[in-house]
């Protein structure tokens, strides 16, 4: 009987063993079954994408860089501004608490009379108020003729008498955009940029190019990763190139400190100048497209 129990019990093991392995294969199976569906369903939804040499074939791919110096100081305020302004100066002066230079005022007012008090003297009480007050109007004169000799400094500038378009110091009211001028007739001025080359990314390509044109000493800053444009343009049929056009992406950049050093074997001149200014340097089509992400003034049509 013992023997027999130990028999079944055997038969079992080997039974449920079997069962175990079964389930588990049918599990496997149907997992790279869906594993393999899966891979084939992405596939057939994913794009067609080529290799680096095929996509650089057809097209140029180039960085470009808007570098901007932001305004300096404030526009000048408009008529409306300006009534809006003594409005509120107006509702400011006959709502709000005293001022500091009125504590100041009082504060030296008692301390006049604090002096005058100190006095032995037989002068009356209506004399001491009355030395008193001559004693602040003559320290508020003071005052007053030191703050007439403080002359602010002139909006216009040297740079801006002198036309001066390579130098920073000039419409400070108004952002400048940083031009340079390649060696060629034709579309001669343009933002910084060049040609990607390698495994680096659009923006390295940005930070190199700018760097080779304009030299280390122009210090400024990429507002991101992403490029904030993409101009297309194909080559002229007379062009010898193996590619159509060029794909430029374009990064902005703000200035932060720093003069242009040209690099002379590359480019013949550089400028900075006002979205208005721009219109003189760039083409149309060019300017038409910066418009996209920079506020420059509408081109005026003749």
């Amino acid at each position: 009987m013992a023997a027999t129990f130990s028999s079944f019990c055997l038969i079992s093991r080997r039974f449920c063993t079997r069962q175990l392995l079964k389930t588990a294969t049918i599990s496997i199976t149907g997992n790279r079954f869906a594993t393999t569906s899966s891979w084939h369903a992405n596939q057939k939804l994913q794009p067609h994408v080529q290799d680096q040499q095929s996509f650089n074939k057809n097209w140029r791919i180039v960085s470009a860089v808007c570098v901007e110096r932001l305004p300096v100081i404030t526009p000048p305020i408009t008529e409306l501004e300006s009534r809006v302004q003594e409005l509120y100066n107006r509702i400011e002066d006959e709502q709000s608490v005293i001022s500091d230079y009125e504590i100041e005022l009082n504060s030296r007012h008692k301390a006049a009379l604090d002096r005058l008090k100190a006095i032995e003297s037989d002068v009356g009480a209506t004399d001491i108020k009355e030395l008193a007050r001559k004693e602040v109007e003559g320290e508020l004169g003071e005052l007053e003729e030191e703050a007439k000799l403080f002359q602010p400094a002139n909006r216009i500038t040297k740079a801006d008498e002198d036309d001066d378009r390579k130098s920073l110091d000039r419409k400070l009211a108004d952002s400048l955009f940083l031009l340079v001028k390649k060696a060629r007739s034709q579309h001669a001025w343009q933002m910084p940029q060049g040609q990607h080359e390698g495994e680096e990314s659009l923006r390295e390509t940005a930070e190199r190019e700018l760097t080779e044109e304009c030299g280390q000493q122009l210090n400024v800053k990429f507002l991101g990763n992403a490029p904030c444009g993409l101009y297309s343009y194909k080559f002229r049929s007379d062009y010898q190139s193996d590619q159509v056009g060029a794909k430029v992406f374009f990064y902005k950049a703000f200035h932060n400190e720093g003069q242009v050093i040209l690099n002379t074997d590359e480019l013949e001149d550089y400028a900075w100048v006002t979205g208005k200014e721009m219109e003189d340097y760039v083409t149309p089509e060019y300017y038409q497209f910066l418009t996209k992400f920079l506020y420059l003034p509408s081109i005026q049509k003749e």
